[in-house]
């Protein structure tokens, strides 16, 4: 039988037998807001897949019921991105048996106007958020605390 401790139970000490207690892992302290944003995200990611499904088929019908044609097809558009998948199979992919080629008769490409269509796409995305939720629910929890969970020793 093992009788090795935990060591999750091992203090350290040093030559002068005082006593260092281990380090704490470090979280990173939201504010209230952003941390039951992400709580809220993941949980509904994780234990309700289909909530997204059951919300845009509820957006549908009820546009369906005010008979107003922008939002019906607002309501169509979020259902048809919720279902279509999100990875393409290879039967769905063209194969390309040769990389096109570019001639002498083809314009070139300006790349003043690709930067430009780039910096007008990256102003428009919102701002970036300071968690990261690609995580499980007890990952992120050991990473991150809310203000008021970190004020309580």
């Amino acid at each position: 039988m093992d009788q090795t401790p935990s060591k999750d139970l091992i203090s350290l000490s040093t030559s002068d037998g005082v006593h260092i207690p281990s380090p704490k892992p470090t979280e990173v302290v939201l504010d209230e807001d952003s941390y039951t944003e992400a709580i809220s995200e993941i949980i509904k990611r994780d234990y309700f897949p289909s909530l997204k499904t059951l919300e845009a088929q509820h957006g549908y019908l009820d546009a369906l019921s005010s008979r107003d044609p922008t939002l019906l097809r607002d309501a169509t558009r979020k259902l048809s991105k919720i279902n279509t998948p999100l990875r393409k199979t290879p039967a769905a992919t063209p194969i390309i048996s040769r990389t096109p080629q570019r001639g002498e008769w083809d314009t070139p490409v300006s790349t003043r106007t690709t930067s430009t269509r780039i910096t007008s796409a990256t102003a428009t995305t919102s701002p970036e958020k300071k968690y990261n939720t690609n995580l499980s629910l007890d990952a992120f929890q050991t990473k991150y605390t809310s203000e008021d969970n970190a004020s309580y020793p």
